[in-house]
């Protein structure tokens, strides 16, 4: 009789074999878990928040923690395996002792960790890490600085640059000792090869102190840190400076040994288009109707065109002009007109004369009489006015063309409806 031969295969394809080998499994692992989770173990944990708690009496007046307070730390608990697998930050709790500050300054503080809910089932058996951490505190303050234009670049000759900043102005805020430390605040770039042609690029805000030394703004939230700076380049051209008169006789030829400018010609900057239609500039214009036959020094304001830049630097010129070599002559004139009136209103002259001072020319002044000279009495400003007023007159004066009426006037008329 033949043995049968064992076959590992047949008992691997045999159920209740099979059955019994998985309890037997089953058990070992339930053993081997029981047994391990019965054994305290050690975990470190990491990345734990440290807190930073100012007294209140020291966040009342003012004081913040400024840097130090973003730091984290790390410490070892012991307890049984299956509870640390489920521990984390949240679950334990780092301060750092802050209870006696209560003025500005750098600080040492020593820090402690602690069992967020106590009664958990760990333990903590190590002392955090880091066990001291250094914090600024200071009182919180917030400026605006005038930012003051620092970019460097190079133009051809024959153009003109100038920069503008897309903002004038940053507010920075931060530690009051830090702040109180800008002196300056510029926007600082650079920018390469010769200009001919208007560009833009990107400054970077720069703090400086008293010293002109950099200042950190790492303690620092500022609204900008850069800004668009323009550098708008523009040619150049010469141009004289050209006086303007009102009142003045059209025949009086003024000679250049009569009148000096100073400067006679300024330098602007400005668009292509216009510099080319732009040969002289005009000043503030010059009454004759206040000129005396004597010499008078005038400062009177340049008047630049719109999109020029009077490169110069100079808003004023002098104007000396000398009239002295004229002669006056005080006529009495019996002669009105009156000009600017409504159709529907009459105007009565109520004096009979007035005086006047005429300038000019000697020969001219000589041949001149009352006759020819008219009071031209202006009432376009009555605007309904009636009864008797008083208005402005300027004189009208035939048969010479460099004579003028010196001073102002005005005559009395009455004024009616019709």
């Amino acid at each position: 009789m033949k043995k049968k031969k064992f076959s590992l295969n047949s008992l691997l394809q045999n159920g209740k074999f099979l059955f019994v080998i998985s309890i037997l499994i089953s058990l070992s692992i339930w053993v081997y878990m029981s047994i391990g989770s019965s054994n305290d173990t050690n975990v470190t944990i990491s990345n734990i928040p440290i807190q930073i708690e100012l007294p209140d009496s020291a966040r009342e007046n003012g004081l913040q923690v400024f840097s130090g307070g973003d730091q984290t730390a790390s410490v070892t608990v012991t307890g049984n395996r299956a509870i640390l697998g489920s521990i984390n930050e949240s679950d334990i709790t780092v301060t750092a002792a802050a209870n006696t500050i209560n003025s500005s300054g750098n600080y040492m503080l020593a820090v402690s960790a602690a069992k967020t809910d106590p009664s958990s089932n760990f333990q903590i058996t190590s002392a955090a890490t880091p066990s001291s951490i250094n914090v600024t505190i200071d009182y919180f303050r917030e400026s605006s600085y005038q930012i003051q234009e620092n970019v460097v670049y190079k133009v051809s000759d024959g153009y003109y640059a100038v920069t503008s900043l897309s903002s004038n102005s940053v507010v920075i805020s931060g530690p009051q000792t830090e702040i109180s430390k800008i002196d300056k605040v510029s926007a600082v770039s650079q920018i390469d090869g010769t200009l001919t042609d208007t560009v833009t690029t990107d400054a970077e805000i720069i703090l400086y102190d008293k010293n002109n030394n950099r200042l950190s703004t790492d303690l620092f939230t500022m609204d900008l840190n850069t800004v668009k700076a323009t550098v708008s380049v523009l040619p150049e051209k010469t141009v004289d400076v050209k006086p303007v008169f009102i009142n003045k006789p059209s025949g009086l030829k003024i000679t250049d040994d009569m009148i000096s400018v100073e400067p006679s010609s300024i330098l602007l900057a400005g668009p292509k288009e216009v510099l080319d239609n732009t040969a002289s500039v005009n000043l503030e214009a010059i009454d004759f109707s206040l000129l005396k036959n004597e010499s008078k020094t005038f400062s009177l304001g340049i008047d630049i065109p719109s999109d020029c830049k009077n490169i110069s630097n100079t808003t004023t010129a002098t104007v000396t002009l000398d009239l002295s070599g004229l002669s006056s002559k005080n006529f009495t004139v019996d002669k009105f007109t009156v000009n600017g009136l409504s159709a529907d209103y009459n105007a009565d002259v109520t004096q009979n004369s007035i005086s006047v001072t005429i300038i000019g020319p000697k020969n001219e002044l000589n041949s001149l009489t009352k006759s020819k000279i008219t009071a031209v009495i202006d009432t376009s400003d009555s605007k309904g006015t009636t009864g008797s007023v008083q208005m402005p007159v300027s004189f009208k004066i035939e048969g010479t063309g460099s004579c003028w009426a010196y001073g102002t006037y005005k005559a009395n008329l009455t004024i009616t409806e019709k």
